[in-house]
């Protein structure tokens, strides 16, 4: 992220980091008692976001409320990422660039 100094490299950014944090969300997810459950979702990225979101091990365990938070970050980092592949017509700005980065890392250090 230090060396992004254009839209181009900004929209990289936003993608790199999706993908890091899908490894690390994909690996958490895959530690858990019980996969999630899908109910509406197309393609593997989307299954796992509805899995982590909705999870199917007890309330009680320590990891339900970390897998639903991850969830919803990765949600948040996978619409920055559509957006940055996906929308060249809508600009990208460093401050989004610098966002996906921050909630990538937030789930690299939650999931290790």
């Amino acid at each position: 992220m230090r060396n992004a100094t254009d839209e181009p490299q900004f929209r990289a950014v936003c993608s790199r980091a999706y993908y890091g944090a899908y490894h690390a969300a994909y690996a958490f997810h895959r530690r858990l008692r019980a996969p999630g459950t899908v109910r509406r979702a197309r393609g593997r990225h989307e299954q796992l976001i509805e899995q982590l979101c909705n999870p199917m091990i007890s309330l009680s365990d320590e990891h339900y409320a970390l897998s639903k938070a991850i969830g919803g970050t990765l949600r948040t980092l996978r619409e920055a990422r559509v957006t940055a592949d996906y929308h060249l017509n809508e600009h990208i700005d460093q401050a989004l660039a610098a966002q996906s980065a921050k909630l990538a890392t937030t789930i690299l250090k939650s999931t290790t």
